[in-house]
């Protein structure tokens, strides 16, 4: 089963193309919010761990929603433990609150569109029951939440990033 990594997203390499509910080109990572779509894409340009994660996405084959809700369980941002097929491509979704500061909720997003690539990684992850049998090999439980560690560093991640404006040309944001 091959397993994408954080070195490996860093070695995908694809043109970006906006984010949003007027844009229907190839991006797997969609939002019919344009507040979001906004967010997304200042992900993208902030942080070269976001992008690389959204990169990622779009060399799979996922279709990956990402819409404001709440998750509950007590958290503000996850990937529901769901699959759907679409022809060849596996869909996703991930929940949001988007109560947050700007660079807080990138790093948030960033967290769950990495779940989003563990998943997407295991070609055998088709169905509501494989995404949840996944999370009970590969994530930490307490309940019925999961958590994995390389999700925990890639929101740190994008989180730093986004919060000192790497990527943005004259610095801190």
């Amino acid at each position: 089963m091959a397993r994408m990594t954080l070195n490996m997203l860093a070695g995908v390499m694809m043109t970006m193309a906006p984010v949003g509910s007027t844009y229907a080109g190839d991006s797997r990572v969609r939002t019919d919010n344009p507040a979001l779509a906004a967010v997304i894409q200042d992900g993208i340009r902030r942080s070269a761990t976001f992008r690389g994660i959204v990169e990622a996405i779009d060399a799979s084959d996922g279709i990956v929603f990402v819409e404001q809700g709440r998750c509950g369980h007590g958290v503000r941002a996850c990937l529901a433990l769901s699959v759907k097929q679409a022809g060849p491509n596996r869909l996703l979704r991930v929940v949001v609150d988007v109560r947050k500061p700007d660079w807080d909720l990138i790093g948030s997003i960033g967290h769950e569109l990495y779940h989003a690539v563990e998943v997407l990684s295991d070609p055998s992850v088709r169905s509501n029951g494989a995404i949840y049998l996944f999370y009970r090999r590969a994530g930490e439980t307490s309940g019925d939440r999961f958590e994995t560690p390389a999700a925990i560093n890639a929101g740190d991640a994008v989180r730093r990033e986004a919060r000192h404006g790497h990527d943005t040309p004259g610095g801190e944001r």
